[in-house]
Parts: structure tokens; C-alpha cells; sequence
């Protein structure tokens, strides 16, 4: 009994047809029949029932049904377990990364994984932190980073990146002090910030409503990159991480200014069922890299590695 077996049985009996699990699987369909003959003859049973309305599961194929995605996940922890005696990292990895962890993160992490580990095809999704929890959640990602928040639910999740938020204004505006600004300070401005759907919009909210403030917000957009395009052009102040503003402020379009005990917490998730694979984990080590290098060359402020 293999786990590619397991999995044609599992498809055929979702389908309950061999011609739509091959097409499916993308395999002829003598060869998935001579798979699940391999599996019958292995178990010594009948699994499936073929009639003219498709296939049906026998008694022994039901009770296999119930087991087979557990053997499965069982399959996935002992190679992950085995592979990570080794230092060879081969394969595809999927993740989910911010939009606007693109310049200082995930860039310089895809380049480092192309130096070090060109044996891996990494297979990268840009979201928002719900929609990147979502597809973790649904399987589809093997892991993602995302805004922490009070609910992890269904997931394993570790910290790894602290970063402060900034109050983003148009070069040559406001006052020509950098230093810190109360959240007071920022509830005076006219605002175009995240939607309140957002993760970091919901920390933002949060802080406000402790200090019983109110947010003068102009309009809301899902996207960083619209946010900094908008105050560039002067309609209104922002608030967002240092990650999202740092080519604007290199660029000379933007000034960045810390707001006081004010931050988000980036952190990864996967799934609880399997164990994270060594690729990830290289690719998590690679990430905690790039991100102290930048840190440590003044190109992200704000950052805490955690």
C-alpha cells in the first residue's frame, strides 16, 4: 500500500468514477485501474463495486475511506521526520507572503533561496493575511506569514517578526521633527488607511478605541501600494508598517514617522495535521535572515526579530 494508491482510491471514491480521477490525476486510466487492482490485491478485498450508474465503495472500502487520510498525514510526518536527517531540501514548497513584506522581505528571500537551495521550487501566493490563512487553512499553502491575531484557530502559529507602525506623510510635510507621534497626534490627520477588515487595521482600531479616539478616515483600500500612491499625492496621512513604506521613503517620496507603543506582529502559520517539512524550515531560517540583515544595515526600523 503506497500513498499514491491511497490518494487514486480516495479521488475515485469522491468522484465515484475511475474515467474522472484520471482525468483528475492526470493518468490513463489503465494505469489507476492497475493501481487500485495493486491495493485490492495487497489488502486481499474488494473495494469498489462498478455498475452502470459508476462505482460504489464495498464494506471494506468504506472502512478504508474512514482511514485513509490519516495514513496519509502519517505518510507526510514520517518522510518530513526522515528528510530532515538530511541537508538536501529538493521539491516544491507553496507559501503564502504580505504585500507589503514584498521589498525588504520577500524578495531578498527568493533571492537567497535561489543561492542556497536551487533544488527548491518555491511557488509564492501574495494576500492579505485572511486570504493567505485561508488557503493554509485549507491546505493548499504549506505554510504563510500573517498578522497575528487573538484567534489562531485550527492552525500551529509562531511568532517571528515584531514591526512598529509608522504614520506615512508626504516628503516635505508636517513637522520636520521625525521623532515619535502619540496616536492622538495621527487621530488629527485626515487618514486613508486599511479596510477594517485588515489585520493591522483592526490593531489600529483597538488602540484607538482604548484611548478613546476616533479616526478622521478619508477612504480605505485593501492595498498598501494604493495607500502610499494616495498620500504621495497628497489626499491624506497613512498608517502602516515600515516594510510597506520603505521604497516610497527611499525614493524620497514619503517620510516615515514612528507612532508611539504602536506595532503588529507578523507570524507564521501551518497546518496542525503535519509537522513543518525542513524546506520550510530553511526557508524560515532564510527569512529571519534577510530580515536581521536589513535591520542591521538601518534599511528596516522599527523591526524586532522574535
Amino acid at each position: 500500500m503506497t500513498p499514491r494508491q491511497l490518494n487514486s482510491f480516495l479521488r475515485i471514491a469522491e468522484l465515484r468514477s475511475f474515467t474522472k480521477a484520471a482525468a483528475v490525476l492526470r493518468i490513463a486510466q489503465p494505469a489507476l485501474s492497475r493501481q487500485i487492482q495493486q491495493l485490492e490485491d495487497d489488502l486481499g478485498v474488494r473495494l469498489f463495486v462498478r455498475s452502470a450508474s459508476g462505482v460504489s465503495l464495498t464494506e471494506a472500502g468504506d472502512a478504508l475511506r474512514t482511514r485513509a487520510s490519516s495514513l496519509l498525514r502519517h505518510f507526510a510526518n514520517v518522510r518530513d521526520e526522515v528528510g530532515a536527517l538530511s541537508d538536501l531540501v529538493p521539491g516544491r514548497l507553496h507559501f503564502g507572503m504580505p504585500p507589503s513584506l514584498f521589498d525588504l522581505a520577500t524578495m531578498p528571500l527568493l533571492l537567497a533561496m535561489r543561492e542556497h537551495y536551487p533544488s527548491v521550487q518555491p511557488s509564492v501566493i501574495e494576500g492579505v493575511s485572511s486570504a493567505v490563512y485561508e488557503l493554509v487553512l485549507a491546505g493548499r499553502l504549506d505554510f504563510g506569514v500573517v498578522l497575528s491575531t487573538e484567534s489562531m484557530l485550527g492552525l500551529h502559529h509562531r511568532e517571528l517578526i515584531k514591526e512598529q507602525l509608522f504614520l506615512a506623510r508626504p516628503s516635505g510635510t508636517g513637522p520636520n521633527d521625525p521623532g515619535p507621534v502619540s496616536l492622538a497626534e495621527v487621530a488629527a490627520q485626515p487618514l486613508v488607511l486599511t479596510q477594517s477588515t485588515n489585520a493591522m487595521r483592526a490593531a489600529l482600531d483597538d488602540a484607538a478605541r482604548r484611548q478613546g479616539l476616533t479616526f478622521d478616515t478619508l477612504l480605505e483600500a485593501n492595498s498598501s501600494r494604493i495607500l502610499t500612491a494616495l498620500v504621495a499625492a497628497g489626499v491624506g496621512w497613512s498608517v502602516l508598517t515600515y516594510s510597506a513604506l520603505a521604497n516610497d521613503v527611499s525614493a524620497g517620496r514619503l517620510t516615515a514617522v514612528p507612532i508611539e507603543d504602536l506595532s503588529v506582529t507578523w507570524t507564521l502559520v501551518h497546518s496542525r495535521e503535519r509537522a513543518l517539512g525542513l524546506t520550510a524550515q530553511k526557508l524560515v531560517e532564510l527569512l529571519l535572515e534577510v530580515t536581521a540583515r536589513a535591520a542591521e544595515a538601518g534599511r528596516w526600523p522599527g523591526v524586532t526579530l522574535l
